[in-house]
């Protein structure tokens, strides 16, 4: 994908968080959480793009090459973003996000991120 492709996702993802989910934290944190990090890594790998012309496909291999490239700060709200959406997506409910760990995630980690990679593409 480019770099226009990316933040598009990046976008509309984003849009469907606010738009809905959440309205509905209370219910489903865990799809809040989820969304917000594949908000984040569209806003991540358009700034990847751009700036260094890198494509990742792997998770752990972004996570090396960010934590070696961008300010500790913003790699740690995104691995928070994404630690909160492996747990959603394949952990128990027991072990799913609290609503205010989601709504901390959107409204803080994802805005890091997403003002991070904006204001560098």
């Amino acid at each position: 994908m480019n770099v226009e492709s990316h933040l598009s996702k990046a976008e509309h993802n984003k849009r469907f968080l606010f738009d809905y989910l959440m309205g509905i934290l209370e219910k489903c944190p865990d799809w809040a959480s989820i969304v917000a990090f594949y908000s984040a890594l569209h806003f991540i790998e358009a700034f990847l793009k751009k700036n260094y012309g890198k494509n990742f496909e792997h998770h752990e291999e972004r996570h090396r090459f960010l934590s070696q490239n961008v300010p500790r700060k913003i790699f740690s709200a995104y691995y928070r973003l994404y630690d909160l959406g492996f747990s959603s997506r394949y952990k128990s409910l027991k072990d799913a996000p609290t609503c205010d760990d989601a709504d901390s995630a959107v409204r803080f980690d994802l805005a890091d991120v997403e003002k991070f990679a904006m204001s560098r593409i």
